[in-house]
């Protein structure tokens, strides 16, 4: 084959663009609009070209005759003349001095001499083609094998060691293994504790911003490496051509987009039907699922959050200074400017102190007690009132405020069973027995102890909550109240300037020393002391006496109720009352707390709250010991309310309020509290609870006192039994609902190890084959190849409907044999597209030589045969 004849077998054919100009005196009305076949040529032996059933949208499929550059062949004559648009085939190969398609112009009248020799590709078809066709005409012609002919400049299996394949290698390890960090978290729900917070290694804000930060770049890695792999499997299955579903749709080339832009199956969603039946389909809307919602599930199951923990059992501590009801210790710590100055006549070692708790005593003791009073007008506006006028249960709760922030709630407690209407009825007279329970109030102290590592509201930036329950006993609050007549005072009314010693001064008998254990023995076994008067109150005012004896622990109040013609019910001429404390063992303690404050209570006896009481956790624990030392305590809390000032007929106004509350008593008559205010044994264990707080508030976690001293110079930890549940920041959804994000976890960790695990294995072992279902590469596969009459009719709107299920296979056109050097690109093959239905053409075929672990490159080769054959034949699966 000579130089002129080589030149002939350019890559494309060549074409001119036309003049689309009428030819004079004719015009479209006069063109011939009858269809003609092309006339039969026949063929040259040299220069005829087997035809390709590929994209040919004109549908010819006869051969053409071919005449070499310079000589003047048989033209092609059509009758149909309404376009010059076809140029000659003499034209349609470029000879050696042209360098462009567009070079060579001919005149009209040339044009329009073949337009009548040849008839037109679109008449073929029935269509009268229009003017502004006409440069574009020469695309129409009937392409053949030779003339797809476009050697590759580059392998299709590639190095695995390429940056391309090394960063997307990294970016499915980071994927996956973040992504199981991530599933991990969510399933282990981990409680951050002091790591987060405040005072933490993170801020709750940047815990916040760096796990919203992992999980975007989780997802972007999880999408770019599923991308890759989606082209992988494609790509490989284009060129397979031993499988039984070979080739991929226009349908499934889509996929990669369903990822990068969701809303794609939503505005293609004709496109989806054909390929989301699959498995590939199912995979990809999956991925599409997981990669949409990934940062969603990720902040609902792995970003910390403030959350509640379980309810843990714990042993807690905290620090003990002094014994329960230290008198000496809570005037030392009650807190003044004032300096000490101790009295010199040894009244009391510290007087200041003690005015400073009287001032807390009166301050705390009045507010708990007008709290207390609005409860019950409250109730009395709804008409909430107790069913039972006998028992206490049902009435309003005590309540006190502890540190100006903390709820204290306490309980009405019966120890033996105590009912007013039964007692009375037993005594013959006015018998109220009150017994109310307060919490212990170190462990508010304990709760903040750092030893226990609660984590406090602020050490949360506001959002910290605790809950704990205590197995420590509860101070109690006893008021016994006893009606008793004017005859019946007389062995009390004494002259007490004329007792010698008051320590052993007992009074006469009296018909209630069996109720208040009165006796002369001596403050052994429970006996006490009885109580003696300079005088009887007048009416509205109280009278108070305190035992100089240690070891004596009542305190007493004798009250006087209004004059006859005011009171609203019969009642006994005084009112003797008795007040003591001591440590309850059937109490569960309880402690809530929030930014806002704390609520610190007691649930008692039967009460359902009453889950971890004391007796559990110490089982020797008895029903209670009256302190001897709360009586020192009562002493300051009495005269500060004034109650001693009815011995100067002083009127105090507590004194008022609490004999109004005297209940009503009728000889012979069942006796009941009084429905419409609280009776006068509630109102004083309400005014005494705060003494019971103050007492407790370093005091031992146990019912007794097993140190030398009363006054630890040092304090000392106890512990005590607890159940402990508290908020900090964790991990884990924080409603039922959001168990649903766990599929997405899992299904983008799974598809990153499936991604991960296929991605090594084909590049390490196969190569890295080209992605052709990325845009730039399918735009050059397919502008390099045939047409093919499948798309027939596609190139205006596109295919839709079945043809977008049509299986299309990337092939491949050898060039011969014959290479010297990897600079020879004419040797390599060219690869096209094709449809699998418009069958298989007839290309070159080369022996193959013994396949090797990983196929040469184009620019390493040296053989006879282009390396990219060889490439082509693995990926295609033949031998």
């Amino acid at each position: 084959m000579d130089g002129d004849e080589h030149d002939l077998f350019h890559a494309r054919r060549a074409f001119r663009r036309q003049n689309s100009s009428l030819l004079p005196g004719n015009s479209y009305e006069q063109a011939p609009q009858d269809d003609h076949e092309f006339q039969n040529l026949t063929p040259s032996t040299e220069w005829t070209e087997e035809p390709v059933t590929g994209l040919n949208i004109s549908g010819l499929s006869r051969p053409v005759k071919r005449v070499p550059v310079g000589s003047k062949g048989p033209s092609f004559t059509s009758t149909d003349a309404s376009t010059s648009t076809v140029a000659a085939p003499d034209s349609l190969v470029l000879g050696p001095g042209r360098s462009s398609p567009y070079q060579h112009t001919t005149s009209p009248a040339e044009d329009a001499k073949s337009f009548r020799s040849h008839r037109s590709s679109y008449s073929r078809l029935n269509q009268q083609t229009s003017q502004d066709f006409s440069p574009e005409a020469g695309l129409l012609h009937t392409h053949t094998r030779v003339d797809e002919n476009c050697p590759t400049h580059g392998d299709i299996l590639t190095s695995p060691w390429s940056w391309w394949t090394i960063s997307i290698l990294a970016l499915a390890v980071y994927s996956t293994v973040f992504s199981g960090v991530f599933l991990g978290i969510a399933f282990a729900k981990p409680r951050w504790g002091q790591r987060i917070g405040t005072n933490g290694h993170l801020t709750f804000g940047n815990a916040t911003l760096l796990s919203a930060l992992l999980s975007k770049t989780v997802e972007l890695s999880f999408v770019t490496i599923f991308v890759a792999l989606l082209g992988q499997i494609l790509s490989r299955r284009a060129f397979a051509k031993t499988e039984k579903n070979s080739g991929i749709s226009i349908a499934e080339m889509t996929m990669r987009s369903w990822v990068m832009q969701p809303g794609t199956l939503i505005t293609n969603w004709i496109v989806v039907r054909y390929a989301a039946s699959t498995v590939l389909g199912i995979m990809v809307l999956v991925a599409v699922l997981a990669a949409t919602f990934y940062t969603t599930a990720a902040e609902a199951l792995v970003a910390p959050k403030p959350k509640f923990g379980p309810l843990e059992d714990r042993t807690l501590w905290g620090q003990v200074a002094a014994s329960y009801a230290n008198s000496i210790y809570l005037a030392q710590s009650c807190e003044t400017p004032v300096p000490e100055d101790p009295d010199p006549d040894g009244v009391g070692p510290h007087p200041e102190g003690d005015t400073c708790l009287q001032i807390d005593y009166a301050g705390q003791s009045f507010h708990n007690f007008k709290t207390f009073m609005s409860d019950w007008r409250e109730r009395l506006n709804v008409g909430n009132t107790s069913s039972d006028p006998s028992s206490i249960y049902g009435r309003p709760a005590p309540v006190a405020t502890l540190f100006d922030n903390t709820t204290v709630q306490g309980q009405w407690v019966t120890p033996s069973h105590e009912n007013i209407t039964t007692d009375s009825q037993r005594w013959g007279r006015l018998v109220q027995n009150v017994t109310l329970a307060m919490p212990h109030t170190n462990l508010f102290n304990a709760a903040r102890d750092p030893k226990n590592h609660i984590l406090q509201p602020e050490d949360l930036q506001g959002n910290g909550e605790y809950f704990i329950q205590a197995a420590i006993p509860a101070p109690l609050i006893n008021v016994l109240c006893v009606g008793m007549s004017t005859a019946e005072l007389a062995p009390l009314i004494v002259n007490v300037s004329s007792i010698a010693n008051p320590e052993t001064y007992f009074p006469r008998p009296t018909a209630v020393d069996d109720i208040f254990n009165f006796g002369d023995t001596g403050p052994y076994n429970g006996v006490q002391q009885a109580p003696v008067f300079s005088k009887l109150p007048i009416e509205y005012n109280t009278l108070g006496f305190i035992s100089q004896q240690w070891g004596y622990y009542s305190i007493y109040v004798l009250a006087a109720p209004p004059p006859v013609d005011k009171r609203a019910f019969p009642t006994d001429d005084y009112v003797l009352c008795s007040v003591k404390s001591a440590q309850y063992r059937n109490c569960t303690t309880y402690y809530r707390v929030a930014q806002s404050g704390g609520q610190l209570s007691v649930e008692c006896d039967k009460s359902p709250g009453n889950t971890l009481p004391y007796v559990k956790a110490v089982k020797d624990a008895v029903i209670g010991n009256w302190d001897a030392d709360w009586k020192d305590v009562g002493s300051e809390w009495l005269r500060s309310l004034s109650l001693t000032a009815g011995i100067n007929d002083a009127n105090a106004s507590s004194a008022r309020l609490l004999s109004q509350m005297i209940p009503a008593y009728s000889e012979g008559q069942p006796t009941f509290l009084t429905s419409d205010m609280p009776t006068i044994g509630e109102a004083l264990a309400v005014l005494a609870g705060e003494t019971a707080l103050l007492s407790s508030s370093n005091s031992p976690f146990v019912h007794f006192w097993n140190y030398s001293v009363a006054i630890l110079d040092e304090p000392q930890y106890q512990n005590f039994k607890a159940r402990v549940s508290y908020k900090d920041y964790a991990s884990g959804g924080t409603q039922t609902w959001q168990n649903l994000f766990y599929v997405i976890l899992v299904a983008v960790f799974l598809l990153s190890s499936f991604s991960l695990v296929y991605l090594l294995w084909t590049f390490c072992l196969l190569g890295r084959v080209t992605d052709y279902t990325e845009p730039q590469n399918m735009f050059a596969l397919a502008i390099n190849s045939p047409p093919s009459n499948t798309m027939s009719g596609t190139c205006g709107a596109g295919p839709s409907g079945g043809l977008l299920a049509k299986k299309w296979q990337v092939d491949m056109q050898t060039a011969g044999t014959g290479a010297t050097t990897p600079r020879d690109r004419s040797q390599h093959p060219h690869f096209y597209v094709r449809c699998r239905e418009d069958g298989v053409p007839v290309g070159n075929s080369s022996s193959r030589r013994k396949r090797r672990s990983r196929p040469a490159t184009i620019t390493s080769f040296t053989v006879a045969e282009s390396p990219a054959v060889e490439q082509y034949m693995r990926l295609a699966g033949k031998p």
